[in-house]
Parts: structure tokens; sequence; C-alpha cells
């Protein structure tokens, strides 16, 4: 991952956020050092976004803004060797059909990310402050780290850094000190040289106690619950994905990962931005999609595969999903 690749990136943050009359740019302050780069969004209202790419390929990222309307966009060149991102308030939906990858990102969760994510879906609720940092290294940069120090890195860092394929996947649970960073991080004026040598110097630290955290987060015990919660509803998840056909009900779904009903469906909901059930229909008519365009399918045959033996609800449900009925895709083929 290079710093070219970087550029495009904030390229393309740049040019969709300037499509919206909500966001606004502004010029970059001078003397900036050879090899930098600085980019800042005003947002109408109080606010703004910023990215600054450093001459040795750290990519930092930093936003404190509040929208009165909703927000949503798509991103098509998110591509780094290694990424993380804490937001210390707020939410939004993150949406990646690529990685079957769809949730509510919430204030307080560290995000890591490798790899080429395309497309991302992204929609920012109305009247939400939004708070947080991002970090993204070049793969050179990050390489000369694991040379120096190859037994720095924490197993979870290089479990990460060794899968093939796009990945995006929760850190663990935030540390006090990780957001503590984060918060003085937000409050550094980047508009000078001393300002952005503190934020280089702020987010290498930031980054540094990230990438081998392993041992040394100690957690509290509300942060203990939340993190074996969080466990429980991606185990919830994975069942309802490998069991989409016949889903269990929601009384053996959780008795099946340690859960009581009711922190089941509320802790789902929360986690995933929708209930249980909405996750099941959608999940069911999106492998029926790719049986009908993908398999060749039939209708009747989609929809018995999927645990449909009401083809009339089968092609009603589906409308509901895509807008168009089954048979509109068998005649398209």
């Amino acid at each position: 991952m290079s710093k070219h690749q970087f550029g495009a990136m904030l390229d393309e943050c740049r040019t969709v956020f300037l499509q919206e009359a909500a966001f606004q740019a502004e010029d970059p302050p001078g003397l900036l050092t050879p090899g930098q780069r600085h980019e800042r969004i005003r947002v109408v209202g109080g606010g703004y976004m910023e990215h600054i790419l450093f001459a040795n390929g750290l990519l930092v990222g930093r936003c404190d803004y509040r929208l009165e309307h909703e927000h949503q966009a798509t991103f098509r060149h998110w591509d780094t060797f290694f990424g993380a991102g804490l937001l210390v308030e707020g939410e939004f939906n993150l949406d990646i059909p690529d990685l079957r990858f769809r949730e509510r990102i919430q204030a307080d969760q560290i995000w890591v990310r490798s790899g080429h994510i395309d497309p991302i879906h992204y929609t920012q609720s109305a009247r939400h402050a939004m708070r947080g940092i991002s970090i993204d290294v070049s793969e050179s940069l990050l390489e000369h780290w694991r040379a120096e120090a190859p037994r720095a890195l924490s197993q979870y860092t290089r479990k990460i850094l060794a899968q093939p394929g796009p990945t995006l996947k929760p850190f663990h649970s935030t540390n006090r000190d990780l957001r503590a960073l984060a918060l003085r991080f937000l409050t550094l004026d980047s508009s000078t040289l001393c300002g952005r040598l503190q934020c280089e110097s702020l987010a290498l630290d930031w980054l540094a106690r990230l990438l081998g955290a392993e041992g040394e987060i100690r957690l509290t015990r509300a942060e203990s619950r939340e993190r074996r919660l969080r466990i429980a509803l991606d185990d919830a998840r994975a069942i309802l994905d490998s069991e989409r056909t016949a889903p269990p009900t929601i009384a053996d779904l959780a008795r099946r990962v340690g859960l009581n009903e009711c922190y089941l469906k509320t802790g789902f909901r929360q986690q995933f931005g929708q209930t249980i059930g909405t996750y099941v229909r959608l999940r069911r008519m999106e492998h029926a999609r790719e049986l009908l365009e993908r398999e060749g399918y039939g209708v009747q045959e989609a929809a018995l595969a999927v645990g449909f033996s009401n083809f009339g609800w089968f092609a009603s449900t589906f409308k509901t999903h895509f807008g168009c009925l089954p048979s509109t895709l068998v005649r398209g083929r």
C-alpha cells in the first residue's frame, strides 16, 4: 500500500463529500513539509473533517461535527494495508456487500481494516454528533516496524495482517488510554507545523499502543461484559448465516449463545441495526437472489431452497427487499 493509493482515497473522500452543500472545502495551511498532504472539509453549521498524509506513509484522519440531515455516501476505492478507527461519539451504519458486513458502528468501538474494500455504503442519521479518529499505515512503514521488532505486534494484529482478502473486524474493546489519546488528538491545532508534528506523534503513540495491545489491555467489568455480549451476538449472527434456510427460534438461538432472549433481541438490534427477524428475511432473500442470478434457478426452485413453500409470499417478500419480482430476474437472464 503506497502513498499514491492513499492519495486516491483522499481524492475520492473529497469528491464524495463535496457533492453535498453541507460540506465545504477549506484551503490547506501553508508551509507543508515536503511529501505531506492536508485535506480539511468544513461542515456547515459547525465542525470539520480532516486528513493529513505524512511523508513517512502515515495517514491520520479526524472529525468533529454535527449534521442536521441524514447523509449517505458510497466509497469505491478504500484501500489500506492496515488501518484502525475509533468513534468517540456518535454512530453510523456501514454496508459492505462483498464482506456480508452490515453493522451500526457505535461510540467506543475500535475497528481494524486491511485490503481493498469496495464498495462501502455509509449512512449517518440526522442530528447525531460525530467525533472520531482514523489512522492508516502504508505497507512499507508497517513492514519496517515489523522487521525492526518482529515480536512487538500482538497476535491479533498479526492475524489481521495474515488475512488473504479484505478484512474489517472489531478490535477487542476500547480501553481508557486509547480513548483518552483520541480525545486529546481531537483538540490539536493542525494549522501550524508544530501542531502537525504533535498530530503525527500522538497518532504514532496511539497506533503503537493498539498494535501491541494484546496483553496490555485491562478491561473494566463493564468492558468485559460488553465484550462478552458482542462475541455472543457475533456468534448468533454466524448461526443465522449458516442456517439461513431453516433458522433457529429465538429461544433456541439464545440458548446456544448463552444469552437470555431479551438481551439477545435488544443487543442484536443495537449492534446490527435491525431485528433478528428482519436480518433472517434479508439473508434468505439475498441467497435467493444469488440462486436466481448466478445459479440459474427458477422462481419456485429458489423459493424452496431458502425455505419458502408459499410462492406468492416469497415473491411479495422479494419485491419488498429488492423492488422487483423474482420473475423479473429470471426473464432478464
